[in-house]
């Protein structure tokens, strides 16, 4: 094994200690020129022994690039928040950003307006646009200056199916599917759907999985569309007009934790009585899903690992590599909580 050495290791130390040209070992490390793959191996085992870490300003300034990578959740007048407004985003974004500093680089937050108009006072290599909607300005905005995009969510515009289009995202239907065979399992009979518009692929995606379910469950689909503001108040008023009915559902399933916060709110103000009258999960975990009396059912989207493979999937696209897989699906799971266990009774103090 190569001896390390003390202080920064730089190319040309990996060089010396395999007995190669700097050229070759730069070549090596970056997958370029005509070497084998036993002296690429070989050499890449050397840089690794000597500790030997690419110099990124120095990659940088020879790619002619910034080093800076852009990220951003959608703005429209249909879906008005952004990443501070929930944990999940909260949550990707920290991913991002140590994955971003891990492949040297730095990553740029902006607030994108609803015009489109982001990334214009700094350069940016790439962007990663969180939960894109239909027709969303800021993908025509990157798209017309040919800035590599990778979105978490599916692109709905009208030219989605065109080539060249990057995407990280969950499985929404067999989330969806998943959770309602989870509250069928726990007793209900009648499954309600709270959701926000239909502006984006996740929505669009629940919604279809929700139909499709009802379908081979013989039971009519009971929808609610929150309208305005994606929080607690407009769950509360889809879930009101839910309960409200006739034919009032025995569970209730919300597109995102704070509308299912909302449908809690709901069933308090009718007395009625969470779980043993009415089910409730929420899709996107979150601190007050966990805190809320009684605590939410939720499924779990792994927001960390849509984060880092977003970022992985950009800079493939920045130094000229095709991703490994795309789109890239990141696995879902259910956290029971008391919500939706009937088996577990009222808590104890």
């Amino acid at each position: 094994m190569a001896e390390r050495r003390k202080g920064r290791v730089g190319i040309k130390e990996v060089a010396a200690a395999a007995g190669v040209s700097i050229t070759t070992v730069s070549n090596a490390l970056s997958g370029k020129g005509r070497l084998s793959p036993a002296t690429r191996e070989s050499i890449a085992k050397v840089a690794a022994d000597l500790g030997y870490r690419p110099n990124a300003n120095a990659r940088n300034l020879v790619s002619g690039n910034s080093g800076l990578l852009g990220i951003a959740v959608s703005a429209s007048t249909e879906s008005p928040f952004g990443l501070g407004d929930f944990d999940y985003f909260i949550q990707l974004l920290s991913a991002a950003t140590g994955a971003a500093v891990a492949g040297g680089r730095a990553l740029v937050v902006e607030a994108a307006a609803a015009d489109g108009q982001a990334f214009h006072q700094v350069e940016v290599d790439g962007a990663i646009l969180v939960d894109p909607v239909r027709d969303d300005p800021l993908l025509e905005q990157l798209d017309a200056r040919g800035i590599p995009v990778v979105t978490t969510g599916r692109r709905v515009d009208a030219s989605a199916d065109s080539g060249n289009r990057y995407w990280v995202d969950n499985d929404h239907g067999a989330a969806t599917e998943a959770v309602l065979n989870h509250m069928k399992a726990s007793g209900a009979r009648r499954i309600g759907l709270v959701s926000s518009p239909g502006v984006n692929s996740y929505t669009q995606d629940a919604a279809a999985a929700y139909r499709a379910w009802c379908a081979s469950n013989g039971q009519e689909p009971l929808i609610a569309l929150a309208e305005g503001p994606i929080n607690e108040g407009a769950g509360y008023r889809a879930a009101a007009r839910l309960l409200g009915s006739e034919d009032r559902p025995d569970a209730i399933y919300a597109t995102l934790d704070q509308l299912a916060l909302g449908v809690l709110l709901a069933a308090r103000e009718r007395s009625v009585d969470v779980p043993g009258d009415l089910l409730v999960a929420g899709c996107t975990d979150s601190r007050a899903s966990a805190w809320a009396n009684p605590p939410l059912t939720a499924v779990l989207l792994n927001p960390e690992e849509i984060g880092r493979a977003a970022v992985r999937v950009l800079i493939d696209l920045i130094e000229g590599r095709g991703p490994q897989f795309n789109p890239v699906l990141v696995p879902t799971g259910i956290r029971v909580r008391e919500s939706t266990d009937r088996a577990a009774g009222p808590p104890t103090d």
